[in-house]
C-alpha cells in the first residue's frame, strides 16, 4: 500500500512579511481603539464632575431664591442676599465635595464656591425696584486642570 501525501505549493501559505504586515495593521487598529476608549472614559469623568459642580451651584441658587423673608423696607435681608462676596473653600484649600466614589463613599474631588451678590435699581413706572443679582461660581480641579461652573439669578423683594 502506498501512501501519498499531498504537498502544498509554496504559493498556498502566507509569507513572513505578509504576517508581519497583518500583525502591524491589527496592532495599529487596536491602539486606536484603546485610545478612543480612554478618551471616552476621560470625557465621562469630566461630565460627572460638571454635573456635580452644577448641582452644588444650583443648590446655592435655590437657597438664594427661597431664603426669606426679603423685605428691604423693613430691613429683612437674609444672609444669602447680603451684598458682597461669600467664599467657601479656595483653590488652595477646596472644601466642597464635588464627586464621591459610589462604592467607597470617599470624596474624590473637592471644590470651592464663590457667591457674589450685587444690587440693581430697576425703574418700574413711578417707582424703583431694588433687585439683587447673584452670581454663583463653583470651581474644582481635575488632573491638575481648573474647571468652573457659573450660574446667575435675580431676586426681587417679597413685598
Amino acid at each position: 500500500m502506498k501512501y501519498h501525501s499531498k504537498r502544498l505549493s509554496p504559493e498556498a501559505a502566507f509569507s513572513l512579511v505578509e504576517l508581519a504586515i497583518a500583525g502591524s495593521i491589527l496592532a495599529i487598529a487596536s491602539a486606536a481603539a484603546i485610545g478612543s476608549l480612554i478618551r471616552m472614559n476621560h470625557n465621562a469623568a469630566l461630565s460627572r464632575l460638571q454635573t456635580g459642580a452644577s448641582t452644588v451651584a444650583q443648590e446655592r441658587i435655590d437657597h438664594i431664591l427661597e431664603d426669606g423673608p426679603f423685605n428691604l423696607r423693613k430691613g429683612e435681608i437674609p444672609d444669602m442676599l447680603a451684598l458682597g462676596t461669600q467664599t467657601i473653600g479656595s483653590d488652595a484649600s477646596p472644601t466642597i465635595p464635588i464627586y464621591s466614589d459610589p462604592v467607597t463613599k470617599d470624596v474624590v474631588v473637592y471644590g470651592w464656591l464663590t457667591s457674589t451678590v450685587t444690587q440693581t435699581v430697576q425703574p418700574y413706572g413711578p417707582w424703583e425696584v431694588k433687585v439683587r443679582n447673584a452670581e454663583v461660581t463653583v470651581g474644582y480641579r481635575f488632573r491638575g486642570k481648573p474647571y468652573t461652573v457659573r450660574m446667575c439669578t435675580v431676586r426681587s423683594p417679597d413685598a
